[in-house]
């Protein structure tokens, strides 16, 4: 199994899935996902697998080095604990979209140049908004196709940076700088998109909490993680991201806070985390990389136990407004215990994974002399023990403010839209549980024993996070931050309406001037195309009866417009990237 390609292999098996009945198919996803990490784990840095793309170009598709051993490492975990949790609930199509997806973004990290990168990266693209659909609601299919033209856009952007490069001869997966001219910039645009950096992050909570439970874990693991990848491998030391990083932090942070939506709250976390990871690669220094690096990987493991805690409770109570929750630990008691260990983490509460690559994060802003980044970091971590360590789990689990008679009358919690109380049968499925145990464990591990995981990170720094003074600072901050929430708890609790933000402009400005624009110019080609239609009449007609022709151009069809709104613009807009694409390929 020494060559093996373990993203190659889920890719096969997501396929695979499709072709065999619908039992078999669940157990095939398992297998793959098995076989694909056992496969991971026979690579060592002699691995590779390569052909001639053109007699100029060979496609590498699996390069091995300490990077991406530790990403495809973690990337296969994840892929295994997350087909546990969907053996019960997935259908044959998500299935095989998640099995590809997943597969396509450990290909992303295996790539060894940039043809081969761009490729998988529009693979991967596909198969996420396929999982966005698979919510098989009028939201999913609407955020899937918004989904679609945002990824559209950043891969036409990353295609178009990579082609300029190949015009110079250059084809490596390799550090890039400003010199690099256009390229560098189209580039680091077209990964922005994917890494979630404001204002290109708004797919995140726009989409991912319109998927289905299954799949948000699968959405919340790959392509922002495969981003900072990329971003590791081509831009790290661009010291105006350290910047960038901490902004994104504390905004994703901040918007959490106010959020009620769960799922929507969790990925707004996606993106603060995103800013710290952003923040320490920026730094340029070996232990930013690494602190970066390993930040991505752990947080993979609590994020995932995160999104998986919210789809259980989706799943058993039918909403996931925090406003209509609470309580759910008497009902739920193993999601309400691997929840809480999840956020302690994310939080970065020691002995937990969270503290240990955080604390690689905040050395690596302070060695490099980033002193505003390294307070702003720190202000997000608040956030992050605010909105969602007590927010979430006072108001959801083990708190009663959460608003309970939608679910039945004296706080007995019901499945929405039933009636029916929760009792022994209806619990969350046993694979689900059994995969949020197995994460919450690693998570715990991996915090207890982190010099396990040291070796793996591709600097090879050594941290040393339980100091006294260390682990004293954060235990003071979080100590301060509870005492603040519970004496304004009552202020704390979320409204229930939708929380827009950069996303507000393309919802409502922007969609109204669409709207108009598009019915205006599809009722123009509409009579354009009438008025052809009489012209090919007219000339059967001519030499009977000239003045038929006369009362034909008389009339004009005033038929509303049947098209879907704002369908033809994006059309258009899409064509107006290729063309700039096009031009930019020729110049």
């Amino acid at each position: 199994m020494d060559n093996l390609h373990p993203g190659l292999i889920l890719i096969l098996t997501g396929i695979l899935t499709l072709a065999v009945p619908e039992k078999a198919g669940k157990l095939t996803a398992l297998i793959g996902a098995a076989v694909s990490a056992a496969a991971m784990l026979s690579l060592d840095v002699s691995a590779a697998i390569s052909f001639c793309f053109t007699s100029d170009i060979t496609m590498e598709l699996l390069r091995v080095d300490p990077l991406s051993r530790l990403f495809g490492l973690i990337f296969c975990v994840i892929a295994l604990l997350s087909g546990i949790y969907s053996f019960e609930n997935q259908k044959r199509g998500e299935r095989s979209a998640a099995l590809i997806y997943a597969g396509s973004s450990i290909c992303v990290v295996f790539a060894g140049d940039l043809v081969s990168l761009i490729c998988f990266w529009e693979i991967m693209a596909v198969a996420s908004c396929c999982l966005v659909f698979a919510g098989r609601t009028e939201q999913a299919k609407q955020a899937s196709y918004r989904y679609l033209l945002m990824h559209f856009f950043g891969g036409n952007l990353l295609l178009s940076g990579i082609v300029l490069l190949l015009s110079e001869g250059h084809t490596q997966l390799e550090l890039l700088s400003d010199d690099n001219g256009w390229a560098f910039w189209l580039i680091f645009l077209g990964v922005a998109v994917n890494g979630a950096i404001p204002p290109l992050h708004t797919w995140v909570p726009d989409a991912y909490p319109q998927s289905s439970p299954t799949a948000t874990v699968y959405l919340g693991s790959y392509t922002t993680k495969a981003a900072i990848y990329v971003m590791i491998r081509l831009f790290a030391g661009m010291e105006e991201l350290v910047m960038i990083g901490a902004l994104t932090a504390i905004f994703g942070a901040c918007m959490a806070l106010i959020e009620n939506n769960l799922r929507r709250l969790l990925s707004y976390h996606i993106v603060s985390q995103l800013g710290m990871m952003t923040a320490a690669l920026g730094t340029g220094i070996d232990v930013g990389i690494d602190g970066a690096a390993l930040h991505a990987v752990f947080n993979i493991l609590y994020k995932g136990v995160l999104l998986m805690g919210a789809g259980a409770v989706l799943q058993m109570t039918g909403t996931e407004k925090i406003t209509e929750l609470g309580g759910l630990y008497r009902k739920m008691p193993v999601t309400a215990s691997c929840f809480l260990i999840a956020s302690l983490a994310i939080a970065g509460v020691p002995p937990l994974n969270g503290f240990v690559s955080k604390g690689l994060v905040m050395e690596s802003l302070k060695e490099g002399g980033f002193t505003a980044a390294y307070w702003l970091v720190m202000l997000a971590g608040i956030g992050t023990w605010l909105s969602i360590t007590l927010k979430i789990n006072w108001f959801v689990f083990f708190g009663k403010e959460g608003k309970r008679d939608r679910f039945g009358t004296g706080g007995k919690l019901t499945v929405s839209g039933k009636g029916d109380e929760v009792g022994p049968s209806e619990r969350e499925p046993r694979c689900m549980q059994a995969a949020m145990i197995l994460g919450t464990s690693l998570c715990i591990l991996t915090g207890v024993f982190p010099d396990r995981i040291y070796s793996f990170l591709p600097q090879g720094s050594i941290g040393h996070p339980y100091t006294a003074s260390h682990v004293a600072e954060y235990l003071f901050l979080f100590a301060g931050a509870t005492g603040a929430f519970f004496l304004m708890r009552k202020k704390m609790f979320p409204h229930d309406q939708l929380t827009l933000d950069f996303d507000w402009f393309y919802r409502k400005p922007l969609a109204k001037a669409v709207e108009r624009l598009s019915v205006l110019v599809v009722k123009t080609f509409q009579r354009f195309e009438i008025s052809a239609e009489n012209f090919v009449w007219a000339a059967k007609v001519l030499p009977n009866s000239p003045a038929q022709i006369l009362r034909a151009f008389e009339k004009w069809h005033r038929e509303e417009d049947n098209m879907p709104v704002g369908q033809f613009m994006q059309m258009f807009i899409i064509f107006c990237i290729i063309a700039f694409v096009f031009i930019l390929i020729i110049e």
